[in-house]
């Protein structure tokens, strides 16, 4: 009997004894036997009945809540079963479905050991994808660039851009720590505190660490979008198809056979971090500078598709970092705690599903080509809330509440009345009389001194929706 027909077997007769369960109940003997085919099938706390299984290790954070979302106030629970369980299983199906519309089938990502023939797969796809790229590099850096400024409405002048397609490996990236560098009881009460707000000590330190906590929790949503944003830019190639089919007509299927397999390994590898850690996992890598006028985005990728993803995760993650404190204590604590390559791997297997919830909330006007622009200001408003109230909107879009739609559609209402409203002041201080007399509603936020002017959207009232 093959493996294949045996694992189907063994889902079948799992679903009889679940029924059954459910219905009246099991004897001793066919709860031994449910508990040992849960065990044989390594299933992953998800419901999915087909031949492709999880690393166990990953499956056993999972089920045992150690990934850095345990807890996590920002996300919605539904019913008995975590939250982290129910995306997880989108999660999975969603990887696997992508596996198989690029090379016909799963195979190569079945069995109890496919990391071999797998790894050998995705490297000759790349060696062949080097040849052409290596002949084509400053077009394809060029075109990266065009293709997310279009994509997110990033105005000219409003970014700049250092970009390269590498021909290595490149080493670990600098800053990321490899483990949460959590501070003692006395250093978040200092750096937390409200000062003679409360009188007892203990009711401060409790606030102290309340606020901490929900800081924290509140960088796990922003890097989760941010990274979910880059996974989701990795496919943005076939928007520029016939550019890459003029360089060659492999191409496209290469880059989807490589991107897809890649993306499946953070499912199959158990030790991703160690390996990003070393250095040897290293694709792509990217840096924002908010010092430099305009703000510089650098990225840097072994493909064109890795390129799009580094360049998008890079402007995303310039205006997240918008929500940390202004506190420079605040902000180094929270950035220790959160900002690890631990949780970074687990953002990047989630992160595509929080991203698309967080779209689907989106109102449908910001996805017309002259109100792209708009979305950026949505992300760095959105980033700029208050805990409490990011943490309220969060289990709202994520457990697609109606309501989470209504916040984000008033909130972009309120954007565009503040960048209509400088536009119109900044031409009034215009000397020039030849401004452009046409309607604003079209063209505001498109300069770049808009980047500077958000501080006005802390005046943005979430009450009245009752968040």
């Amino acid at each position: 009997m093959s493996a294949n027909l045996k694992m189907e077997k063994a889902i079948i007769a799992k679903k009889i004894l679940e029924k059954k369960l459910v219905n009246e109940g099991l004897t001793n003997n066919e709860k031994l036997v449910l508990s040992e085919i849960k065990t044989r099938l390594n299933e992953a706390p998800v419901s999915y009945d087909g031949p492709e299984r999880m690393e166990p290790g990953i499956e056993r954070q999972i089920n045992q809540r150690q990934t850095p979302y345990a807890e996590n106030p920002m996300l919605p629970q539904d019913g008995d079963r975590d939250f982290i369980e129910l995306i997880t299983s989108q999660r999975f199906k969603d990887s696997v479905e992508k596996v198989r519309r690029f090379l016909g089938d799963t195979t190569p990502i079945q069995g109890n050991n496919p990391m071999m023939g797998l790894m050998s797969s995705i490297m000759g796809s790349l060696q062949q994808i080097k040849r052409v790229e290596v002949q084509h590099k400053e077009y394809l850096e060029n075109l990266a660039v065009n293709l997310v400024k279009k994509e997110l409405g990033i105005p000219e002048g409003q970014l700049q851009f250092d970009v390269e397609l590498v021909s290595g490996m490149m080493g670990a990236a600098e800053g990321m720590q490899t483990q949460s560098q959590e501070p003692d009881e006395e250093e978040v009460e200092d750096a937390f505190k409200e000062g003679e707000e409360h009188q007892e000590e203990m009711e401060d330190f409790m606030d102290s660490m309340e606020k901490f906590n929900l800081e924290k929790a509140k960088r796990r949503m922003i890097n989760s979008l941010v990274q979910g944003a880059a996974f989701k830019g990795g496919h943005m190639y076939v928007l520029v198809s016939n550019e890459i089919n003029r360089l060659s007509p492999e191409l496209l299927n290469l880059y989807g056979v490589t991107q897809s397999l890649m993306e499946h390994l953070y499912w199959l590898y158990p030790d991703m971090e160690g390996m990003a850690g070393s250095g040897g996992g290293q694709m792509g890598q990217s840096e924002s500078d908010p010092e430099t006028d305009p703000p510089t985005i650098k990225a840097k990728a072994f493909t064109f598709p890795l390129l799009v993803h580094e360049i998008v995760k890079g402007i995303y993650s310039l205006y997240g970092d918008q929500g940390l404190p202004n506190d420079p204590v605040q902000r180094s604590m929270v950035l220790r705690a959160e900002d690890t390559l631990p949780s970074e791997i687990w953002d990047s297997r989630l992160g595509p599903i929080f991203w698309e919830k967080f779209r689907d909330a989106w109102p449908d006007k910001l996805y017309k080509d002259d109100q792209r622009h708009l979305q950026q200001y949505l992300f760095m408003r959105f980033s700029q809330l208050e805990a409490k109230d990011l943490a309220n909107l969060s289990k709202a879009f994520l457990a697609d509440k109606p309501e989470a739609k209504e916040v984000f559609d008033r909130m972009v209402n309120e954007i565009v009345e503040i960048l209509k409203k400088h536009k119109y002041e900044s031409k009034m201080s215009d000397d020039n009389d030849d401004s452009d007399d046409s309607d604003d509603s079209d063209n505001y936020g498109n300069n770049d001194d808009d980047f500077d002017d958000l501080d006005d959207l802390d005046d943005i009232d979430l009450s009245a929706l009752g968040f």
